[in-house]
């Protein structure tokens, strides 16, 4: 019975468990099929009402929605006047698009390491760069707050701005605030796995910020000066814009989700402190933590394991993880630094940019805290409506499998 499936013993669950769930009830399709019924298919009042509402949510004077989570970030760095060869200091342990965007409006990703048990960028490390730099862009990793205080302090030293990367962390609080409304700037993404998703893409904008926003309306909308003016200032294009504008559709859907933001985030930290006490005691696994002043959100549940203690690589535990019917990932398990965009960041036919922008050697940096997580973090699966049963067959899982090992070791 112990045996792994992976090496032909039976699986502690035939029905497999998947990675994400998207909670979708009738609110969300009767409010599609509304607008349809309208046929008022952009710029109707489901915008308008998600832009109120989730400004309310966060905390901030405005909320912009846009055409998706990399937009958003990409139109935030523009409305804030980042441009060619300014620096942004980031993290390497995140989605692609943290960076790429900084690349497309001409700026250098400056990588400094992350924090060894959240994974979260370190504070410390940025305050040692020697280097002038025009914003720090942080990501609230897997849902935990980082800790804002800190980089704060820092870009006021430094007179840069402060970017939110809130993808993964719609809801959650840093000392009593919402993610969203401490940076200068913050970017929501609406993708469909995301804590709260819009019917395809989606992705949201907040600041306090009434230039910024005002930029950024525009910035949304081919540079028209109408989106302000109304009809006097129709067919007037001030500045160089884009087309990346939410359709009503995916507003109505992201709108009805935002109304049950707080029950889906009850419901992840209920099913995460189960998980983290029936993980916490098995040797070799590193569960995630919460600090006293932030809410952790869980977006994903993301473990450590050590190999010299389970006896399994992390991959090969993944593997057999998934063998036993638990669909686990591993994550961000290349720091950005080392793919291969940025070990060719020079070379203009993967990057155009290098025409006009210097880079750093990419290839020569080695960030210690992040490279570890890089090769031993894995995501186990975590969504609003994962069962009590399914929470103790991946927990029954992960103990066969070290437990296997460790008998033969």
């Amino acid at each position: 019975m112990d045996k792994p499936a992976i090496l032909g013993g039976q699986p502690v669950t035939r029905q497999k468990i998947p990675f994400t769930k998207v909670h979708i009830s009738n609110e969300e399709i009767d409010a599609v099929n509304e607008v349809m019924r309208s046929k008022r298919l952009v710029n109707g009042e489901y915008t308008k009402l998600l832009e109120k509402e989730f400004a309310r949510y966060v905390g901030t004077k405005y909320a912009i929605s846009v055409s998706n989570g990399t937009d958003a970030l990409f139109l935030a760095y523009i409305a804030l006047g980042i441009g060619f060869n300014d620096k942004v200091v980031t993290t390497p342990l995140t989605f692609i698009a943290t960076a790429s965007t900084i690349l497309h409006v001409g700026a250098v990703p400056i990588f400094v390491d992350v924090q060894r048990d959240s994974g979260n960028i370190n504070p410390r490390e940025i305050a040692k760069l020697s280097t002038d730099f025009s914003a720090i862009t942080v990501v609230h990793l897997y849902g935990n707050p980082v800790d804002m205080e800190e980089v704060i302090k820092i870009a006021r030293e430094k007179g840069c701005y402060v970017v939110e990367d809130a993808a993964h962390a719609h809801g959650a609080t840093y000392r009593s605030r919402k993610v969203g409304s401490i940076g200068d700037v913050a970017t929501f993404s609406l993708y469909p796995a995301k804590i709260i998703a819009a019917g395809g893409w989606g992705g949201i904008i907040t600041t306090n910020n009434r230039e910024v926003a005002e930029k950024i309306y525009m910035l949304r909308a081919h540079g028209e000066l109408k989106v302000l003016q109304g009809e006097g200032g129709a067919y007037e294009y001030i500045r160089l814009g884009y087309n990346m504008r939410i359709s009503e559709i995916e507003a109505a859907v992201a709108y009805h989700q935002l109304k049950k933001l707080d029950m889906f985030i009850e419901k992840r930290r209920k099913a995460a402190g189960m998980l983290t006490e029936l993980l916490e005691k098995i040797p070799g696994i590193y569960v995630p933590r919460e600090k006293p002043d932030r809410k952790h959100v869980y977006y994903i549940y993301a473990i450590q394991i050590e190999s010299k203690e389970t006896g399994w690589t992390r991959d090969e535990f993944i593997k057999a993880l998934n063998a036993e019917g638990i669909t686990a990932r591993r994550g961000y398990h290349i720091p950005l630094y080392k793919t291969k965009l940025f070990r060719n960041i020079k070379n203009e036919r993967l990057n155009h940019m290098a025409r006009m922008v210097t880079y750093p050697n990419y290839r020569g940096l080695s960030l210690k805290n992040t490279e570890y997580l890089a090769a031993n973090t894995v995501w186990l699966p975590m969504y609003p409506d994962i069962t009590s049963e399914e929470i103790q067959c991946i927990a029954k899982a992960i103990e066969k499998l070290i437990r296997w090992r460790r008998k033969r070791t």
